[in-house]
């Protein structure tokens, strides 16, 4: 009697998603979920707490940054922000705290407070914070844009699989936060790095570190990622919050992080400069390094993007085959 050999199925690509904390790197990890796999259909009580606690960690952030700079918050709101800062993430999220954060956020000094960078606002908590009345209703349920643009952390390693056409794909999604980063090592082989650095963090410090700047600190992970942990591997990087960036950058001159830039509040001029930055981390120079630039809650960018990004893998797949 003969026998057949069967085919088994070649791996999946396998992707590991980095970058530091706040880049956008989870909003990225969400948008490939909602655009090749399930959606978040089913699934979105899970995000119910951290989306509840935008508004009040915003609230309570900017609270204090009025306080301290002796603004103006009128006797009548004194109760609302009181009951703001008293809240903790183990309380329930009610109608009346909810109705508490709104008449805050009508105030013009709070309104002020949110422009200061020592609020050190997330990039969404504007948006919460003009929805929150909808966030206190009993019959509130999160939708897919409120579960992209809530700020969520990382703190394990998630791994997501999908297919385009006939090939497989497995991304990564390891934490960008320091105490997080040694996780790094344990993704096992793998086909290309997705790197995320976030535009508009080049006047940011580091939460961990105020001392260290969030955009050179982008640029320390992807010179370890780039010429140390996956020297073999092509690097897909995410220039990310660009819509963000266009607006900061005609403010905030990009020399408040590199003195040597010289090229003004101009998008372009900034935009080249931060990609020659990185580009010249690499010490192998024919090291293969593809540059996306990104806004990671718009789904229709990233659907694009990720069609760019998939043809990219697999032209270097063929390449590592010998098939050029």
């Amino acid at each position: 009697m003969g026998c057949t050999a069967s085919k088994s199925e070649p791996p999946p690509r396998q992707l590991v998603l980095l970058g530091g904390g706040e880049c956008g790197k989870t909003t990225i990890f969400k948008q490939i979920q909602k655009v090749y796999g399930v959606g978040f259909e089913g699934k979105e009580q899970e995000w119910l707490e951290a989306i509840t606690w935008s508004p009040v960690r915003a609230m309570q952030q900017l609270i204090k940054t009025a306080k301290s700079k002796e603004m103006d918050i009128p006797p009548d709101k004194e109760a609302a922000s009181a009951a703001v800062l008293n809240h903790s993430k183990a309380d329930d999220f009610t109608s009346e705290l909810a109705a508490h954060i709104a008449s805050l956020w009508a105030e013009p000094s709070i309104k002020s407070a949110a422009e200061m960078k020592e609020s050190d606002m997330d990039d969404n908590a504007t948006y919460f914070l003009d929805k929150v009345t909808d966030l206190g209703s009993p019959t509130y349920k999160p939708n897919d844009e409120d579960i992209l643009k809530v700020r969520d952390p990382t703190r394990s390693i998630e791994t997501l699989e999908f297919k385009v056409g006939k090939a497989k794909f497995r991304v990564i999604d390891v934490g960008g936060q320091r105490m997080e980063r040694p996780k790094w090592n344990l993704t096992g082989d793998i086909t290309a790095v997705l790197f995320v650095c976030a535009l508009t963090e080049y006047d940011q410090t580091l939460r961990e570190d105020i001392k260290q700047n969030r955009l050179k600190e982008s640029l320390n992970l992807f010179d370890i990622a780039c010429n140390r942990r996956y020297i073999e591997n092509p690097i897909i990087l995410f220039l990310n919050k660009v819509d963000l960036f266009e607006k900061k950058i005609a403010k905030v001159d990009l020399n408040v992080c590199f003195p040597t830039y010289k090229g003004g509040c101009k998008y372009d001029a900034a935009l080249e400069y931060i990609k020659y930055r990185f580009l010249a981390c690499r010490k192998d120079k024919n090291k293969p390094i593809y540059i996306l630039e990104t806004t990671a809650t718009n789904t229709q960018n990233m659907q694009f993007i990720f069609e760019s990004m998939v043809d990219i893998v697999e032209r270097q797949n063929l390449q590592a085959s010998g098939f050029s």
